[in-house]
């Protein structure tokens, strides 16, 4: 379902390249193995490599800019990073003021099974770029996403070996239970807009892509779990059954904030220890005092 063949396809594409302060980003685009066009930021240190290597995936609210002060901060200490754009996510929700059929075909997109495939496809072509990247340590990379991002990253976790590491925020264990029950103003949308028949396979077709499916499945990659305990859309126990089930190595934080993780930097502080850590196997002390287990 998420195999396709690299030998076909277009390397990365740069459209502008700007330089900062010991580090450069690109504005970039690479050929989908679906269809179409990733767009994308890849930020390269300017040292000499290789360089641990770092991919991105926004929430359903977000887009490529969502990480982009979290890459400029890595960059800086060494780490390549790609943050990837979910084509189909797009202006989500925004169509309504543009007339009927418009708002009804930005509605099948969003619920359209090929785009949710599309898109862990296109996270995997990113991985298969990068490392080939002469600047990248094809050994060291990982994936951080958030919300339905990071969903995707359970699936990867189970099927592709090249990640070392996982990083999943606010992560939906069963993006199928999500559109059925959450508030969620895109799962709304859906829910409220779409004809009985076409939903009820929309979210038959979804529960095989519930990233519980595949988190068993991620060993030996790490899996380092963040949540918020004041988050909108996940409850505690949908949270504990998404870590419960995924293999060791893992690991859990709880975060007083909301889904979005606002004004929460020690979230990403720990994000960082969890990186070095894992790359260097040096221990930070942040981690060690924030994080718990479950046993």
């Amino acid at each position: 379902m998420f195999e396709f063949k690299e030998e076909t396809l277009s390397g990365f594409e740069v459209i502008k390249s700007i330089p900062k302060d010991g580090f450069h980003i690109f504005d970039i685009k690479y050929e989908s193995p679906f269809k179409g066009e990733v767009s994308a930021y890849l930020f390269v240190p300017d040292k000499i490599g290789p360089f641990p290597a770092l991919i991105f995936m926004h929430p359903s609210q977000g887009n490529r800019k969502t990480f982009f002060h979290e890459a400029q901060l890595l960059a800086t200490k060494g780490y390549i990073t790609l943050l990837i754009e979910a084509q189909y996510l797009r202006g989500n929700g925004q169509q309504k003021s543009r007339g009927k059929k418009e708002f009804t075909k930005t509605i099948e997109e969003m619920a359209d099974i090929q785009k949710y495939i599309q898109t862990v496809m296109d996270i995997r072509r990113g991985v298969t770029l990068l490392s080939k990247l002469r600047e990248v340590d094809e050994t060291r990379i990982a994936f951080v996403g958030h919300g339905i991002g990071a969903a995707w990253g359970g699936i990867l976790s189970g099927i592709d070996n090249r990640i070392k590491t996982f990083i999943l925020i606010s992560g939906y264990g069963k993006v199928s239970e999500m559109q059925l029950t959450s508030e969620h103003p895109i799962a709304m949308l859906i829910r409220g807009f779409l004809p009985p028949e076409r939903y009820e396979y929309f979210i038959s077709s979804l529960k095989k892509l519930d990233a519980c499916h595949y988190v068993k499945n991620a060993s030996p990659a790490s899996i380092y779990f963040q949540f918020a305990q004041n988050d909108e859309y996940i409850g505690r126990e949908q949270a504990l059954a998404f870590y419960i089930g995924a293999s060791s190595p893992k690991n859990i934080t709880w975060y007083d904030t909301n889904h979005l993780f606002s004004n929460c930097e020690t979230a990403l502080f720990d994000r960082h220890e969890w990186l070095d850590e894992e790359f260097t196997g040096q221990n930070g002390m942040f981690l060690k005092e924030s994080t718990t287990e479950l046993k």
